[in-house]
């Protein structure tokens, strides 16, 4: 459970929600109105007025999944925010507090691996091995088992956002992913990698 905990939205990162009430109030903030909902995990969520509504008229209610995303949208000569909702299959959603738990677990060992660099002799078969854990053809080492979709889908978010920070860090423009931001990203790559079976 994360009480006390507000959900925050980075630009043009998808988050993955679940509702633990329909009911949401209307309240004056630094920033004008927001409308204040309380979440399945505990969390609270303000958004605008504007997206409690695209909530309400998607028939989104208690328990219900639902992808939400703060879009930055360039119109011309001008940026302007739209916010995006849209449901989550209720196949996936079933599955999203696993994956969620999955996903953490796998982000915090890979954190802890980092702390502490391993520096592997010459004569180390790792030695060889690229940073994605392949060897130096780009496959994996016979002995390494196949990867999964949950391996695939925290690869490619960790590889997102670390380009993006490094990208941003060329133009001067600061930006840094939590463990939640992958997180959300690696549940949206599975999202979609699912719907892609289905089809």
């Amino acid at each position: 459970m994360k009480n006390g905990r507000i959900l925050s939205f980075p630009l043009n990162l998808p988050a993955v929600v679940t509702l633990g009430s329909a009911e949401h109030t209307v309240i004056q903030g630094r920033y004008g109105e927001r409308a204040h909902f309380t979440l399945a995990d505990g969390r609270s969520m303000y958004v605008p007025p504007c997206v409690a509504n695209k909530i309400v008229q998607q028939g989104i209610t208690a328990g219900d999944t639902f992808e939400l995303c703060k879009l930055n949208v360039k119109r011309g000569r001008r940026n302007m925010i739209e916010w995006v909702v849209r449901r989550v299959d209720p196949q996936a959603a079933s599955q999203e507090s696993q994956l969620e738990h999955d996903l953490r677990e796998s982000i915090e060992q890979a954190k802890a691996k980092s702390e502490t660099p391993s520096h592997p002799s010459p004569e180390s078969p790792s030695a060889a091995a690229s940073p994605s854990g392949n060897g130096a053809n780009g496959q994996r080492p016979p002995s390494a088992p196949p990867q999964t979709k949950l391996e695939h889908a925290l690869r490619t978010a960790i590889a997102a956002a670390y380009n993006a920070e490094k990208f941003g860090s060329e133009l001067g423009y600061v930006v840094r992913f939590d463990a939640d931001a992958i997180k959300s990203m690696a549940i949206t790559v599975l999202i979609n990698m699912s719907e892609g079976n289905r089809r």
